[in-house]
């Protein structure tokens, strides 16, 4: 009975960090902006997406667990420390993704205290004396409290709870769009018909750029489709770190 009750408080903290939010901005939708981020960032994330959006003149969040950098997941091969670097050298955002891929609530506050430390000063060893400000929670969620937790630590945090940001936005559980193979040319082409129609800001998320990816990746053709279209349309694409200053989200 306890266990179920434990489960049961789990679940309902869980939509309460999804539907509740603890750091609302509003966003007033005058204009579109795309981010274009990668989690866990599998070895073709860099060797084909980052180079993908060097070639248009892009830049691009890469959300970095360092303790699994250079491993071998079920999928890929995670990117090395040395490719962590050359992405930050090049321009792009890293981002904090815990240290080694934790799911945060299965962390205690002191635990997730240390992981999160140990996070920012291994990137921080490995890219030099860079910003962290931003976060996304790996698996996309977390319960009310350890949300509350890292949103103190953060300029935001990003789930993978689907929705372009406008409006009143949570900088603690921003929204995504996927960009996923299954999402199709079609599918992108429509998510950027209603962020140019509407404004506000579309944040696309995924893990490897690969010609055969994961079903929670895309092929470069995928992805170059995309940056072309944002190119073709004249829509401004930031790093999450430089949208949240465009846009005045922050302090």
């Amino acid at each position: 009975m306890r266990d179920l009750s434990s489960s049961l408080a789990l679940k309902v903290s869980r939509r309460l960090a999804r539907y509740v939010p603890t750091r609302p901005r509003m966003l007033r939708p005058q204009r579109a902006v795309v981010s274009f981020t990668f989690d866990d960032v599998p070895d073709t994330a860099y060797t084909n997406g980052a180079r993908l959006l060097d070639d248009y003149g892009l830049r691009g969040t890469f959300y970095i667990a360092p303790g699994i950098c250079g491993k071998t997941e079920d999928h890929w091969r995670v990117l090395t420390r040395e490719q962590t670097a050359d992405l930050s050298r090049r321009g792009h955002e890293i981002g904090c993704h815990t240290y080694a891929h934790a799911a945060v609530q299965s962390l205690s506050v002191a635990q997730l205290e240390q992981d999160d430390r140990n996070c920012r000063q291994t990137l921080l060893q490995i890219c030099g004396d860079i910003p962290l400000g931003n976060f996304a929670f790996p698996f996309g969620n977390a319960g009310l409290s350890r949300k509350r937790q890292l949103q103190r630590q953060y300029d935001s945090c990003r789930g993978i709870h689907v929705g372009t940001n406008r409006g009143i936005i949570d900088l603690a559980m921003l929204r995504v769009q996927e960009l996923y193979e299954s999402t199709g040319k079609v599918g992108v082409d429509r998510l950027l018909d209603d962020v140019e129609r509407k404004g506000g800001w579309l944040i696309f998320y995924t893990h490897d750029v690969a010609e055969n990816p994961s079903a929670i990746g895309c092929t470069p053709a995928l992805l170059d489709h995309a940056l072309k279209a944002i190119t073709t349309r004249g829509i401004t694409c930031m790093t999450i770190a430089r949208a949240l200053t465009e846009l005045k989200l922050t302090p």
